[in-house]
């Protein structure tokens, strides 16, 4: 067994979608010029859930693979410099960022 980011989910499923990941990656089919990346990612999709419904793309994979395709295909950067970005971290910022609002959010809330 081996782990793979951005596939996977402990309570969503092939029954039970993430309206997320759906928004998501509809979004971008239908928007983006480019989507090579995501279809992989669904493609490895196809493969992971046929071991265990909840292998699915999870909403963290998903926004990964779209910036990725959005990066690559938006004209403003070629191939290479955005591969060089996502190489050197720009979605790791995007994550700690989304997920930042998140804890200060739950922090608020408890007050």
């Amino acid at each position: 067994n081996k782990l793979i980011m951005g596939i996977g989910h402990r309570i969503k499923s092939l029954s039970n979608p993430d309206k997320r990941v759906e928004i998501i990656k509809n979004y971008a089919l239908d928007h983006f010029s480019d989507n090579t990346v995501l279809k992989f990612a669904l493609a490895v999709e196809q493969v992971t859930t046929r071991k265990k419904a909840n292998l699915i793309l999870n909403v963290d994979g998903c926004i990964a693979v779209c910036f990725v395709d959005m990066l690559r295909g938006c004209g403003a950067f070629s191939k290479e410099e955005a591969d060089e970005m996502i190489h050197n971290g720009c979605l790791n910022g995007l994550f700690v960022l989304g997920r930042s609002i998140g804890f200060i959010g739950h922090y608020l809330d408890q007050k």
